[in-house]
């Protein structure tokens, strides 16, 4: 791409990934990678941040030429693209990941699948004899994943290791559970919403840090003077609240939508990259880009 047209100052392009830059089916298009590698070939600043690991998102993501550090675990890892090694992780309030265990011990419905840093990995940990209907699919899914690690009991980890609770299962247990730890102090990012491949599971996801806070500390790394931020549910709310300018794509929850400086196309219509080749590159950029479509 021969430049960025009328943008010449140094702006920070941000995506989610799932229900965003990702098609429905969990993939990029060739349209996607095509726009996204020319703008980074062309000095342009582009990211993701998304509540996937770097293991899940690296496999997805593996065609873009990424330069820039992503964002994972909903902001609470940064991970250096070019090797794959974290950067740094914010971890959880030790007494909120102890409620957490207390007010799921005993329960067959809902359990907590824990991510912890264990001998100097992210690791993703659950209780071998207390497998839910929502940690088996999560397990299912997800073969294979170096991180996997079943566990006896909690004390397998170190309380203080943790960075990252999912818990998935019925919506009203969830928010039973979300109003039991919201008011426990510590500082901690809580979202609850429902699969985006699976109508009816609901995940809440408790994170020592948020999207808002990466992309804000990623912004001054690398001397952004604007953010422009794409996503499509509510854990990229607090995104947006920073973003100088926030995209919602077109299949993007209500409150998304609502609270965005502009809807653009779906993620089915590769909404993201058709932003990019019509305002963040020159119209040369956007023509040859075209022509890969």
């Amino acid at each position: 791409m021969s430049g960025r047209g009328q943008r010449h100052h140094r702006e920070l392009l941000v995506s989610d990934l799932d229900g965003t830059l990702l098609r429905p089916d969990a993939t990029l298009s060739a349209f996607t990678i095509s726009v996204i590698n020319e703008y980074i070939a062309d000095g342009g600043l582009f990211t993701y941040a998304t509540a996937r690991s770097y293991t899940s998102a690296a496999r997805v993501t593996a065609p873009l030429r990424l330069r820039l550090p992503v964002l994972t675990y909903g902001g609470a890892v940064v991970v250096d693209p070019a090797t794959g090694q974290a950067r740094q992780a914010q971890f959880l309030p030790v007494a909120l990941v102890e409620e957490v265990f207390r007010r799921t011990e005993g329960s067959r419905l809902v359990q907590p699948i824990v991510f912890a840093i264990r001998e100097g990995r992210d690791r993703a940990c659950w209780l071998a004899d207390r497998i839910t209907p929502g940690v088996a699919d999560y397990l299912r899914t997800r073969a294979g994943d170096p991180r996997l690690l079943a566990l006896s009991s909690w004390s397998g980890i170190d309380a203080a290791s943790v960075f990252y609770i999912s818990l998935i299962g019925d919506r009203q247990l969830l928010h039973e559970l979300f109003e039991q730890l919201a008011d426990l102090p510590g500082g901690c990012h809580f979202v609850l919403a429902e699969d985006i491949y699976s109508a009816g599971q609901w995940w809440l996801e408790l994170t020592s840090s948020s999207k808002a806070a990466a992309v804000a500390a990623l912004k001054a790394e690398v001397a952004a003077e604007t953010v422009t931020c794409f996503g499509d549910q509510l854990n990229d709310l607090p995104m947006f609240a920073v973003a100088d300018t926030a995209l919602a794509v077109a299949n993007a929850a209500a409150e998304v939508r609502a609270a965005a400086t502009q809807v653009i196309g779906a993620n089915a219509d590769d909404g993201v990259a058709r932003w990019i080749a019509a305002t963040a590159t020159s119209g040369r950029g956007a023509a040859e880009a075209r022509q890969h479509h």
